[in-house]
This record gives C-alpha cells, structure tokens and sequence, in this order.
C-alpha cells in the first residue's frame, strides 16, 4: 500500500494538525498565557456565554462581571509562580 512513499507522520497534538488555527476548547493560545484559576474559568465560561448571547439575543459576553471574576481568581489562586 505505502510502497511507493512511507506514511504520513501521526498527528500528536492538535497544533500539528493542518486545520488547526489556535483557537477553540482549552487548548492555549501561544499569546494567551494562564495566570491564574480566573483565567481558565474564563475559558470555560466565554464559549458558553458566546451561545447565550446568541440563542437570547443578549450581551452577557462583554457584562463586566467575567473580568472581575477572572482577575479576583487571578489573584487568589494564582499558577505557575
């Protein structure tokens, strides 16, 4: 089957696959670095405050509060220092 040419390398990680673009699940951006638990919650409640805003026809995404929390968690339970 692979006589002519050898396979192709496994994919390991999602950044080495071709349709990947940095974004999307809990996978880091490399420019987005995690200070602390506020910023994973972040991750986690932006996505779902995205489908919200959608579905309702609301604006929960850009409240204010999100930040709040992120920088409080930030600072309370702060990671990898």
């Amino acid at each position: 089957m692979f006589e002519s040419e050898p396979p192709p390398e496994p994919i390991t990680t999602p950044s080495e696959s071709p349709d990947w673009n940095g974004v999307g699940g809990l996978h880091p951006n490399e420019s987005e670095k995690i200070e602390g638990l506020g910023d994973v919650v972040h991750r986690i409640a932006q996505p779902i405050a995205k489908g919200i805003d959608r579905v309702l026809k609301t604006n929960i995404q850009e409240c204010g509060g999100c930040e709040k929390r992120r920088e409080s968690l930030n600072k309370k339970f702060p990671m990898g220092k």
